[in-house]
């Protein structure tokens, strides 16, 4: 095959990604239920911080970090797109459209990849529009209340960028995992356990255990990303983090792909 007929079926695959998602329900639900849920919650913790800023210790005010908390919704949001990425490719396991995929594409690998490429897409730029918003209602809210940053000072839009990437790393979470299991409950119920669970169990460790393992968490890692002022102890710094993260994005969909082109659908 060559370059031209590589990247023909490339895009023809994409394209196919797309119209599936379009004409999926679940994506549409998944997708504004992580409108709802981050800036909904983000807007109610923001208010109920403004709301407490006189009764907060003075060391809470020395810690605060407008930006951080007026993007908290996002530690909830993150279930709404590991079930939109989940669904992404267990319902097609579930229907059995999954042959007529595999039919039309038989080297499964770019298959994967385009729904990557296409899911992943859509929930970075669902994401950092959701944050930029999180982050423009926290601050109206807080103005006047608390003390609040802008976008000019260090570290502000660096935050909010990488919260709205955060939503597409842990979105190819759940798709590698999906791949991998084949199972929708199955598989959210692995990244809720990921997610949630695990740094539960952690935080009933030892404090030496849990600053040496709770770096690795990723919504941990997600909140160290997102403090645009104080920084995390014990934690990865922000961009580090967002490596680690990377990685293991790049560690599920390695092992969805590896188990997708060894098994039968």
């Amino acid at each position: 095959m060559t370059p031209v007929d590589q990247m023909s079926q490339r895009n023809q695959l994409m394209k196919a990604e797309w119209i599936k998602l379009r004409s999926l329900r679940s994506s549409k639900w998944t997708m504004l239920a992580l409108v709802v849920v981050t800036v909904g919650l983000g807007a109610l913790f923001s208010a109920l911080t403004a709301h407490h800023w006189s009764h907060m210790s003075a060391q809470d005010r020395r810690e605060w970090d407008p930006t951080n908390n007026s993007l908290a919704g996002a530690a909830f949001g993150q279930l709404a797109v590991a079930v939109f990425g989940v669904l992404a490719i267990t319902g097609e396991f579930a229907s059995g459209t999954i042959r007529s995929s595999v039919a039309a594409a038989p080297r499964r690998t770019p298959l994967l990849v385009a729904k990557a490429v296409v899911y992943g897409g859509v929930a970075l730029v669902v994401g950092e529009l959701i944050s930029f918003a999180s982050y423009f209602i926290g601050m109206a809210l807080f103005s006047g209340h608390t003390p609040v940053s802008h976008l000019g000072d260090p570290g502000v839009v660096r935050a909010i960028m990488l919260t709205g990437a955060y939503e597409a790393i842990v979105c190819l979470m759940a798709l590698g995992i999906g791949i991998a299991l084949r199972h929708t409950a199955g598989a959210i119920s692995s990244l809720v356990a990921i997610l949630l669970v695990l740094p539960g169990v952690i935080a009933a460790l030892p404090t030496s255990a849990q600053n040496a393992l709770e770096r690795f968490m990723p919504e941990q890692i997600a909140g160290s990303s997102t403090g645009a002022v104080v920084p995390e102890a014990h934690y990865f710094g922000p961009w580090t983090g967002f490596g680690v993260l990377c990685l293991y994005a790049a560690i599920a969909m390695g092992i969805g792909i590896w188990t997708f082109a060894r098994r039968d659908v």
